[in-house]
């Protein structure tokens, strides 16, 4: 497998969840070749200006850092602010910091664009032929290697363990890279000189090549069109784009990564629920193994002329042009790192008279930094209640960027009633870049009353007490329809602890169905399962929710293991709601 191949572990293991997250992060285990101990060799690297550099030109100071990095991957952005701090408190003369790109797709002008949006002053040197990454063996586009003065590798792996793979903590617990900076200064070996470097996996230049019948052109274009690029395209949710043969090859490492993991597309329903949703993300067994394939034989291009025209996306507003769009008054500014609470953006909407709303579309200001947005509503002079505001009544969107948004069937609408306010609820992750966040909600109206009203309601728990480092607390509740009603969709939330997910219709007549489960909820992939078609309900149905709490600390998202839980807005704390979305017949 080349540079997908798994290595034995080092002798210090860090724990790495599994990813969600619309975010796409590689990986690995330590190399048995790890190249500490070992005397670094000078090889020939490519400045920003394109001319050639010797990296040990750079080493006339007692330490020498190498930083990989890479453009487009979002723990490397998160971590490139990091690094520049570390940097200025060396003082830049003991420690000299140098940033290594070895993405083939990666070009100079990319690079230097991306260290001036990260503001990163540092150089960052392109390894063109990977010469360096082949003599480091490195991996992922966070690692980072310690040499000294000598010239002799003292420590690789990760700048801290603050961010993992679709998880980050409020403060890292170790300091890996300061640590090791420091004992080598003093002349001492670091305490720990090996730890496992998330990050985007680095993709080998030349790949061995292999005959095939499979061509980018044919069929592999195809399926990249059809199951990735709603995401990963230019400015949308996904650190990267999938657009171009240039591209594929590029994150090559990274795709290979995803799909023998399962990890994507994202989609976290059960298996057996398989074609009931209407926004299910699934590639084709045949699609897989097709793309592994292709990768395996070297990637061959084919007849460019036989690929397939590229697909053209929808720009703006999803759902068409929307009768009314609302925007946050004024703009909110993301920090480049650390975490953010949750933001709440109160947005009148003056209209005299009642609206019906039968589609709608939450949408970011600023993809890269929007987690995800829920939508309330406040009717005219109303009070809000922060606790329970959207529980039982009021909740009109949630949306997370790159979901289906909400379009209710013919005679379908939720009602807005009239001189009522939009609290907007953004939770935001920083991206190592400074960035402004002025997101919006388009509505489209029907011309008359609607004849089923779609309401929304949580089924929920505020007793939660989640113990000290449970690994599998079970919380319950539930809520019984005194109506008959059609169910649209169902969309389960939890916070950092949230481990697994079940909604139970408990009928009348004895009988029980789980409508959903949920076997690996995934905090960074919040989403409504949307139904292909209505599901009966009938009266006297109690809808029970199943929610399970990982609070050990082998959870690394987990933001204390030695803490108990309760309800509370923000992702420290934890939440138990299964909203739903239903008419009444």
């Amino acid at each position: 497998m080349g540079d997908r191949s798994m290595f034995r572990k080092s002798a210090i293991v860090v724990s790495i969840a599994a990813v969600t997250a619309a975010v796409v992060i590689g990986v690995v285990t330590a190399s048995p070749a790890d190249r500490v101990g070992e005397k670094l060799q000078d090889v020939t690297l490519l400045a920003a200006d394109g001319k050639p550099v010797q990296l040990l030109d750079f080493h006339k100071e007692k330490v020498l850092v190498i930083a990989y990095t890479g453009v487009g991957c979002p723990i490397a952005e998160r971590y490139a602010p990091r690094l520049e701090k570390i940097a200025d408190k060396f003082g830049r003369k003991e420690v000299v910091f140098v940033g290594i790109n070895a993405n083939p797709n990666d070009t100079l002008e990319r690079i230097v664009e991306s260290a001036k949006a990260l503001e990163i002053t540092f150089p960052i040197l392109k390894d063109p032929e990977q010469a360096l990454t082949r003599q480091l063996d490195a991996r992922t586009t966070t690692e980072a290697f310690v040499v000294d003065s000598d010239r002799v590798i003292r420590y690789r792996g990760m700048i801290d363990d603050q961010y993992a793979i679709g998880a980050q903590r409020k403060n890292p617990k170790n300091r890996y890279l300061e640590d090791a900076i420091n004992d080598v200064l003093k002349g001492k070996s670091p305490l720990v000189t090996r730890t496992v470097a998330p990050g985007c996996l680095i993709t080998r230049a030349a790949p061995a090549s292999v005959p095939t019948d499979l061509t980018f052109a044919s069929p592999i274009a195809g399926i990249v069109q059809n199951n990735c690029q709603r995401c990963h395209r230019d400015g949308h949710i996904a650190p990267f784009p999938l657009l171009t043969y240039e591209d594929v090859r590029g994150w090559s490492a990274m795709i290979y990564s995803v799909l023998t993991e399962g990890r994507m597309p994202p989609w976290n329903a059960h298996p057996r629920h398989a074609g009931l949703f209407a926004n299910e993300r699934k590639m084709a067994d045949a699609d897989r193994d097709a793309i592994l394939k292709w990768i395996d034989a070297g990637m061959p291009q084919g007849d460019v002329a036989a690929a397939p025209p590229e697909r053209e996306w929808p720009e703006g507003w999803t759902i068409g042009e929307p009768d009314a769009v609302f925007t946050m008054r004024s703009s909110f500014n993301v920090p480049v790192d650390g975490t953010v609470e949750y933001q709440h953006f109160r947005i009148p909407t003056t209209f005299k008279e009642d609206k019906w709303i039968t589609a709608m579309e939450a949408q970011a200001g600023a993809k890269e930094v929007v987690h995800h947005i829920l939508v309330f509503i406040v009717p005219k002079d109303g009070e809000v209640d922060q606790q329970r505001i959207g529980l039982d009544d009021g909740m009109l969107c949630a949306t997370v960027p790159g979901d289906t948004p909400s379009v209710y069937p013919e005679g379908y609408g939720k009602k807005l009633p009239a001189g009522a306010t939009l609290v907007m609820q953004v939770h935001y992750t920083t991206s190592g870049k400074k960035m402004k966040d002025k997101s919006s909600i388009g509505m489209i109206f029907s011309k008359s009353p609607v004849a089923r009203e779609v309401r929304t309601r949580g089924v929920y728990s505020f007793d939660l007490n989640i113990p000290p480092g449970a690994a599998d607390h079970e919380v319950r509740a539930s809520y019984t329809f005194d109506k008959d009603c059609d169910v649209l969709s169902f969309f389960p939330h939890m916070h950092f602890r949230g481990k697994s997910w079940q909604f139970i219709a408990h009928y009348a007549d004895g009988r029980a169905e789980t409508v959903l489960e949920v076997p690996r909820y995934d905090f960074n992939w919040q989403e409504s399962y949307i139904l292909k078609s209505p599901m009966f309900i009938p009266k006297g149905t109690k809808i029970e929710c199943i929610a399970h709490y990982d609070n050990s600390a082998a959870n690394f998202a987990n933001p204390d293991p030695a803490a108990a839980v309760r309800w509370g807005e923000q992702t420290w704390e934890e939440m138990m709601i299964g909203y739903m979305d239903y008419v009444y017949r």
